[in-house]
């Protein structure tokens, strides 16, 4: 016991890694990240944007041994989870292309392998696979205007909520102007500036009614039911695949028809956001720092305006350069 507090000790007396993002290349470069897709979009066809997260996969509830392998401090679980990923993705890009969908760029969105998460050599062979770190906007890299739906798939619900493995980036709360986004919220918010629909959220119930609540009666997929944040009553993969599958292509249609529309908030945009409380003093220091950041009640409550919701992305990817960095 003594050796372990020793040990912890000298963990905690270790220099943090203070280098701010700009001197590394590829967490602040947002522009270009974009730049550099935009070109490989299929003007004629029709793009869907995938996001892939873990939490909310089927049957996933416990993010110390699944949602992260060995060496970052997880178990061997993560493997199958990596591959319930894969399929999850697989099943929604061959329900957009029954309906029509033409394209598909995946970004690997779970953070607890730095977003190397999805198998390569199981995804869909039309996929581009946008993985590691660091990466302009974490969540929505290179997302631009000729997307034209935006789909989540294994997502969570927000922090602070019933909801399994629930949190949401580094927050305990996030608003733009006065509105509560979860993470699925958050990219809706980017892309719907560009004029992109989410138009698909998938995981436990907490997340698909609370995603419902925030941006309509988009298509969502419930993968369980959540009991605690780290235990639910789960639907079996092949049930969820085809449920997948089937709301990607209404999702498609829907987008296609003029059923599902961007979200839109007004200019400026007034951000809101409360670091975690498990976070040390030092972390709260770090975004303190940060340009245009203010304090707003409280010692880890910030307030941050824009009038560009790439910008308000561009800064969540500074506050998780912070958090992922050390």
């Amino acid at each position: 016991m003594i050796a372990a507090l020793l040990l912890l000790a000298l963990a905690q007396q270790q220099p943090r890694d203070s280098t701010p993002p700009e001197a590394y290349y590829g967490v602040t470069e947002w522009r270009a990240a974009r730049a550099k897709l935009e070109p490989l979009m299929e003007a004629r066809g029709f793009t869907v944007y995938i996001i892939g997260d873990m939490e909310g996969l089927a049957a996933a509830v416990r993010n110390a041994t699944e949602m992260r392998p060995p060496e970052r401090g997880g178990g061997p679980d993560h493997a199958r989870f990596r591959l319930e990923l894969t399929d999850e993705i697989n099943a929604v890009i061959a329900g957009a292309r029954e309906a029509g969908a033409t394209q598909f760029v995946v970004n690997d969105g779970h953070g607890g392998t730095l977003f190397r998460n999805t198998l390569p050599d199981r995804l869909d062979p039309d996929a581009i696979l946008i993985r590691g770190y660091p990466k302009p906007i974490v969540m929505s890299t290179g997302l631009n205007p000729g997307v034209d739906a935006i789909f989540i798939v294994g997502a969570h619900a927000n922090a602070g909520t019933a909801g399994i493995i629930s949190h949401s980036f580094a927050f305990d709360s996030f608003t733009v102007n006065g509105r509560v986004l979860n993470e699925a919220g958050i990219a809706a918010f980017i892309g719907g500036e560009m004029g992109v629909p989410l138009a698909l959220a998938s995981g436990d119930h907490v997340l698909t009614a609370e995603t419902r609540e925030m941006l309509g009666p988009i298509e969502t997929v419930t993968t369980k039911i959540a009991m605690s944040r780290s235990a639910g009553a789960g639907f079996a993969p092949a049930r969820v695949h085809a449920e997948l599958k089937t709301a990607a292509a209404r999702a498609v249609r829907r987008v296609r028809a003029g059923a599902l529309q961007p979200l839109h908030l007004s200019r400026p945009y007034q951000v809101r956001f409360c670091m975690r409380r498990s976070y040390d003093p030092w972390f709260v220091g770090q975004v303190r720092a940060l340009r245009g950041v203010r304090p707003d009640g409280g010692d880890r409550c910030f307030a941050y305006a824009s009038s560009s919701a790439e910008d308000v992305g561009d800064l969540l990817n500074r506050i998780e350069w912070i958090v992922l960095k050390p």
